[in-house]
């Protein structure tokens, strides 16, 4: 049996490629089908944890979300689950029909084979075989008391499952990129430097970014704009760079604009009137925004 499990953990065994949030914890809400209802009702799919003082980690999910109708619901994709080690032991719903029932007065209720915080009790209820086969002494040890119950709704992960683009960084490779920066010419003849504007929310690392290409192209590490770490903006300036390509070089075809961050309290941050002159060209290097000068 495995003692800890963490929903980190419970991520990689279970799919990798999801995210789990944490709804109900029966220590601190209660060992209640009231608490576990409360919280967990509608919401779906779920992972739901039973932990015992035999040290199993054990459970089940369900597609369904949770009410307290007192019917059984169909879900094709229900599994119970236990910890052997590492090592996770699924046992799959084998009468969909039945996977799992909305009782009121209880936790999770899996088709009645497997039921967390029975009668409103810090206790496992077990009775395999009817909807779900699995051997009891596999799943909770025949613990069934609980010294824990935890539901997590699954959530989708925006992260991507590869990268975007597959790219080798060699020095080679290197050299080509840096070389096709510095020979980037606008497709359209009147634009002579184009601009690139760095927006995001504060401590995104507009400054940084700006400051890596920069020492990049220098050949050494610089700070030219101002950077670190605060929960507000360390940027007040509007402002235009221009990198040279080595310490007499030629400024690159491009330049980088760097501006406040973004912030969420109104009043605060880059305000949308100033983001919009920025795009029409009207705002010049080093303009101050108001607020800082007025301390408003």
């Amino acid at each position: 049996p495995s003692t800890v499990v963490s929903s980190a953990n419970l991520t990689m065994r279970l799919d990798t490629r999801v995210k789990l949030q944490l709804l109900y914890k029966a220590s601190i809400h209660g060992f209640t089908g009231a608490a576990f209802h409360q919280r967990c009702d509608n919401r779906s799919p779920t992972v739901s944890v039973g932990y015992n003082n035999s040290g199993f980690v054990f459970g089940g999910y369900t597609k369904q979300p949770f009410s307290q109708s007192g019917q059984y619901v169909n879900d094709d994709q229900a599994f119970l689950f236990t910890f052997n080690g590492e090592n996770l032991i699924k046992y799959p719903v084998t009468n969909p029909t039945y996977a799992v029932r909305m009782i009121a007065n209880s936790g999770p209720y899996f088709g009645g084979d497997l039921v967390l915080v029975n009668g409103s009790q810090a206790v496992t209820y077990s009775n395999p075989g009817n909807y779900y086969n699995f051997p009891a002494a596999e799943m909770h040890g025949n613990d069934l008391n609980l010294t824990e119950c935890e539901i997590y709704q699954v959530e989708g992960n925006t992260e991507l499952e590869r990268p975007w683009r597959t790219v080798t960084w060699e020095s080679k490779k290197r050299t080509e990129l840096i070389e096709s920066i510095k020979s980037y010419k606008p497709t359209v003849s009147s634009v002579t430097q184009p601009r690139v504007l760095l927006i995001g929310p504060v401590g995104a690392g507009k400054s940084s970014f700006f400051n890596s290409v920069n020492s990049v192209f220098r050949g050494h590490v610089t700070s030219q704009a101002i950077s670190g770490s605060s929960s507000t903006s360390l940027t007040t300036q509007f402002r235009s760079y221009s990198v040279k390509a080595g310490r007499e070089g030629k400024p690159l075809p491009i330049i980088l604009c760097d501006t406040m961050g973004l912030e969420e309290t109104k009043g605060a941050g880059l305000d949308i009137d100033d983001l919009s002159s920025i795009l029409k060209g009207h705002l010049p290097d080093r303009y101050q925004v108001l607020q800082y000068i007025t301390g408003h």
